[in-house]
């Protein structure tokens, strides 16, 4: 891993009711997943699902599945991975427009692909 080449930063989407991707790592990069935030911006209890995909594998795991937040409540998890190129996150909610998801990265430039 090379340290010139880091980049911080934060991503956010809105989740629908079909599983869209939310990050991906770019091409020649490692990330550093420092936090992931769920919020519900909704006074309804929403649903939603989180799932993470390692190219490694070729296999998509569950962090969570149909999980139940109240309205206007938030989920912070932290520390949580360390993901290679093409790895990715993707969601999906009970309801549209009401859970957003905020993931925080760390990027380093990596040599290895």
């Amino acid at each position: 891993m090379n340290g010139a080449a880091t980049k911080n930063r934060t991503i956010g989407a809105v989740l629908t009711t079909s599983n869209a991707d939310l990050y991906t790592v770019p091409t020649r990069y490692i990330s550093n997943v420092s936090s992931i935030i769920v919020s519900n911006a909704s006074a309804s209890k929403t649903t939603f699902s989180l799932d993470w995909y390692d190219t490694v594998t070729s296999t998509w795991y569950t962090l969570a599945e149909v999980t139940e937040m109240t309205g206007n409540s938030i989920l912070q998890l932290t520390n949580g991975f360390q993901l290679q190129a093409g790895d990715k996150f993707r969601g999906l909610a009970s309801a549209a427009d009401s859970i957003t998801v905020s993931i925080r990265v760390e990027e380093s430039y990596s040599v290895v692909t």
